[in-house]
């Protein structure tokens, strides 16, 4: 009988779990309760109402034991890889809480019984009993007997203080959205299906992304480009990029470091004169916020594309396109697939009625980039990019800055930096009353005013106010950008609950998915194992033994039929029994092959064992000493 790791096989010894001292068995001889032999025996033997409640008498037939270094630093009440107290899953006494099967005793110290050996060995206890001698590390830092839990049944159970004891299936089965999350689920079939699967939406969304970041430019269309720079390699623009006598132009490239996408700003004909003048791109290396692309490095006077550029290397936010190309529809910056025609874009779509948006997104904009120019100007610098063109949005309404550090090296500001983080303020404000008026040049001088009026007539005082404040000048006052927060007022909470709600949102979507990826590798094996023509020159290795069980499991999980003789489709019956083959649970089924020559009645523990005995099987040594 094997269980928990080892395996019981009535050796000469006359020692097994039911003869330890406290145990339900009346064995040949028993152990001393004091000992570390008692300890080590009575963690780690297995229940008899595991295997159908007989008491059969059971034994170990161990050879002398030799302690190797992994197992010597480990504790003899340790269980790896599981929670402290917690015994293994499907054993159970008769008040229904977990138990190991016999009666466990409080873990004692016992005084070494030999002295200890030179420093440099590491000291053993010894001990011997029926013929084997056994030897084990000396205690370190055990708990005191009063600290480990008992699951005597003939004592009270003892519930320490702030926990509750309860009892689980052994095995993942998704329960459906918790109340909160409820509400986003539509209602009807659409919701239902929706239940157990992705949101259809934010899973094309997520494909998209992933096709943007594996896009391939096409060679016959864009012929000049560079086949590698540096570590950068698999160019593809971003924007029009046949256009003549462009300065500065963006692409995509893949890193061969670490296989990562980046975005790669150009500066076309840049000769780097001296380190200096790129001193301001070190500064911006460091900054590392939300809402700002960050710059991960630089690469000065590469020829690669024919003349002398400046490459910037930027984080790679697939899909992302500008306000301009969100509300103003100019330059929407999709790939397109040049075989089927399919455009590679995003899902979020607003609409251009030549209207302003909404006073809250608009709100949302301006906590966003006022938290990222708050970031930029503490760490001294400025911006000097907030325009329809370089803040981009990604997804539904993240906002980036980007482009940062382009404008200190092409073209340098003399004004001091002060000086520069208020014209940042006046930017800003001019980009609010674009998005407010729906007009791109509604900031402009002869249209301020009558843009100004319009925003009075359709938003609050306070959106007003801020955008007065950033536009107009104060006279002898130096402003600055946490001068905006009591204009935000509450609405910076409202900003706070719909992240949150936001972020319910995704957890709940992540769990419908936790555990494909297990129940994938249990197909893996299944598949692997299953149809083999041959293995070891065996040509019926996969239909006889444990195969041949598992061949049966497969017709069960997936060939079913119903009275009628229509297959049965029900994928909560595929995903319950995969889950249960995966725990390996005690629960049992009834196989029938294909002829209804052969019905066997099996437990989930079994198959388990068939599968990865099987699996091994095909790994061969290898994979076996790893393991």
């Amino acid at each position: 009988m094997q269980g928990d790791g080892f395996v019981y096989d009535g050796g000469p010894g006359g020692v097994g779990p039911g003869n330890v001292a406290g145990g339900s068995g009346g064995g040949l001889t028993s152990v001393p309760a004091g000992s570390r032999l008692h300890q080590y025996l009575g963690a780690n033997r297995q229940a008899s109402s595991s295997f159908g409640g007989s008491h059969h008498q059971l034994h170990i037939n161990a050879p002398p034991f030799i302690p190797k270094q992994q197992f010597s630093q480990m504790s003899l009440n340790e269980a790896p890889n599981l929670p402290p107290n917690l015994p293994p899953y499907g054993t159970h006494n008769h008040r229904g809480f977990a138990n190991s099967g016999a009666n466990p005793v409080p873990l004692l110290e016992t005084p070494p019984q030999h002295p200890p050996p030179a420093p440099h060995v590491r000291p053993y206890q010894q001990e011997t009993h029926g013929g084997t001698i056994y030897f084990y590390p000396p205690p370190q830092n055990e708990p005191p007997a009063e600290e480990v839990a008992s699951f005597d049944p003939e004592l009270p159970l003892v519930v320490p203080e702030g926990h509750t004891i309860v009892n689980t299936n052994g095995c993942f089965s998704y329960q459906g959205p918790l109340p909160h999350i409820g509400k986003f689920r539509p209602k009807g079939a659409l919701g239902n299906n929706q239940a157990q699967f992705i949101n259809p939406d934010l899973k094309l969304e997520l494909i998209n992304r992933q096709l943007a970041i594996d896009a391939r430019a096409d060679p016959v269309v864009y012929p000049d480009l560079p086949t590698q720079v540096d570590h950068l390699n698999n160019f593809v623009p971003l924007e029009n990029v046949t256009i003549q006598h462009l300065s500065q132009t963006t692409y995509k490239a893949s890193s061969v470091r670490d296989g990562v996408a980046y975005c790669v700003r150009r500066i076309h004909g840049f000769r780097c004169q001296s380190p200096k003048q790129l001193q301001p791109l070190e500064n911006w290396k460091k900054l590392v916020h939300v809402n700002v692309v960050q710059l991960r490095e630089f690469l000065p006077n590469s020829r690669q594309f024919g003349d002398t550029s400046l490459l910037l290397v930027y984080d790679y936010h697939p899909l992302a396109e500008s306000l301009k190309a969100r509300h103003f529809g100019q330059g929407s910056g999709t790939f397109l697939d040049g075989i089927s025609g399919a455009k590679i874009v995003a899902n979020h779509q607003a609409p251009h009625n030549g209207a302003g948006v909404s006073e809250m997104t608009l709100w949302s904009y301006v906590i966003q980039l006022s938290a990222a120019l708050r970031a930029i100007h503490t760490s001294g610098l400025a911006a000097k990019t907030i325009d329809l063109s370089k803040i981009l949005i990604h997804g539904k309404q993240k906002l980036l800055i980007s482009c940062c550090g382009v404008p200190d090296v092409v073209s340098p500001d003399h004004m001091s930096i002060p000086q520069q983080q208020v014209e940042d303020l006046h930017a800003l404000g001019r980009l609010m009353v674009a998005l407010a008026t729906g007009n791109a040049f509604g900031a402009r001088r002869d249209l301020l005013q009558q843009s100004l009026n319009y925003v009075q007539g359709h938003y609050s005082l306070d959106m007003k106010n801020l955008i007065n404040y950033l536009l107009n000048p104060t006279p002898g006052v130096r402003k600055s950008i946490n001068d905006i927060m009591p204009m935000i007022g509450a609405r910076f909470y409202s900003q706070v609950e719909s992240h949150q709600q936001r972020t319910d949102y995704l957890e709940a979507e992540l769990s419908k998915e936790l555990e494909n990826g297990r129940l994938f590798r249990v197909l893996c094996k299944m598949n692997t194992i299953l149809e083999r023509n041959e293995h070891n020159r065996d040509e019926n290795w996969s239909e006889t033994g444990d195969r041949f069980m598992i061949k049966l499991f497969r017709d069960y999980v997936f060939h079913q039929v119903m009275e009628n003789g229509k297959p049965w489709l029900d994928m909560a019956h595929i995903v319950q029994c995969l889950n249960k083959l995966d725990a390996g649970i005690s629960e049992k089924i009834e196989l029938v092959s294909r002829d209804g020559e052969n019905l066997i009645i099996v437990s989930y523990g079994d198959l388990k064992r068939c599968m990865e005995t099987s699996f091994r099987d095909l790994c061969g040594s290898n994979v076996a000493q790893r393991h």
